[in-house]
């Protein structure tokens, strides 16, 4: 047997079991709230036309203004890619993750193996991935934060992601400033590959050294660091555009005081690594947060299942052709 089967086969039933109880929730939800979801399906079929082409445009812009800040990152690291070029891979990278069980990972490795592609080295392509992987999520936390506090109250839902956050972004300086930490780790990670690859273990300490150092000697200075601020924060303010693009298109009003808490809090939940890109996660939590603030539920379904579509489900198949694209365009000619 191989020893690398059963986890896998365990990971298969848990998705298995979580998707099958997502179902059954799904199910005894619409038979419960039948009147509601027959209204929220009329609304959606009368969407507003303006307002759901802002939606979908700024659902756009966020992942092309993320791109922008994997571009300076990648920069910072010795890479250069194009915005077009890494908006692509983003796209790709974001289908691959909320499609394929484990996407995450492999989403992660395709975008290492791009920055590869794009003139770093490996030392370079893991301080992108790192750097990348926390700023995205502090300004979600950070704007959350800002959402309960304009209702003028705190959140429990908040605190765990404040203080992983928090440590994250420690962790980074520390690593930054005193890169030697992370010689015993690497230098495992290399033997265990060359154990793998059936590869002598000589110079794998030179290997480790090298990552290490290189990793240290990375910079980005403050102009790079204030403009992957910006352009992360421009990134989430697009997807929260696309909420309040998604409320007004199905004829709701907008609970201004109480939509950025709610838009925060859900993508929060759809962080949890339950089932690819959080499916019914976000959604869930959406309707519980709009609900929560006075939107009438079929109101709050409607808007949930528009700006889902909007800032994720369409997002997919674009993202599918772009890794064809991608791929194709990588492919030497012959």
């Amino acid at each position: 047997m191989d020893p690398t089967g059963a986890p896998r086969r365990r990971g298969g039933r848990w998705h298995l079991v979580v998707g099958l109880l997502a179902a059954a929730g799904l199910v005894a939800f619409v038979v419960a709230e039948r009147d509601q979801v027959a209204e929220a399906l009329t609304q959606i079929r009368t969407l507003d036309p303006a307002w759901t082409a802002l939606g979908l445009a700024t659902s756009v812009a966020s992942i092309v203004l993320f791109a922008g800040v994997r571009v300076v990152l990648l920069g910072a690291a010795g890479g250069r890619m194009g915005l077009g070029e890494a908006t692509t891979a983003s796209f790709a990278s974001g289908a691959i993750a909320a499609t394929v069980p484990g996407g995450g990972a492999i989403a992660t490795a395709y975008m290492v193996q791009r920055y590869r592609d794009a003139g770093t080295d490996a030392a370079g392509a893991t301080w992108v991935t790192i750097a990348s992987g926390i700023v995205a999520p502090a300004v979600l936390v950070a704007a959350t934060l800002v959402g309960f506090a304009v209702l003028g109250q705190g959140s429990t839902v908040v605190v765990l992601p404040a203080v992983l956050a928090v440590a994250l972004l420690a962790g980074f300086a520390t690593l930054t400033r005193r890169p030697g930490i992370l010689h015993g780790p690497t230098l495992a990670v290399v033997r265990t590959w060359r154990r793998i690859r059936r590869r002598p273990l000589d110079g794998a300490a030179t290997v480790a050294t090298g990552f290490v150092d290189r990793f240290g000697d990375i910079r980005a200075g403050g102009g790079r660091w204030a403009a992957v601020w910006t352009l992360q924060t421009l990134s989430w303010a697009g997807e929260f555009v696309t909420l309040i693009a998604s409320i007004l298109a199905v004829g709701g009003t907008v609970p201004w005081q109480a939509v950025l808490a709610a838009y925060g809090t859900s993508q929060l939940a759809g962080a949890i690594p339950l089932v690819p890109g959080g499916a019914g996660q976000v959604e869930a939590t959406l309707v519980l947060g709009l609900t929560a603030a006075g939107v009438d539920t079929a109101t709050a379904l409607a808007t949930a299942v528009v700006f889902r579509i909007g800032s994720h489900w369409l997002v997919v198949p674009i993202g599918w052709v772009c890794l064809a694209i991608d791929r194709r365009r990588r492919i030497p000619s012959v």
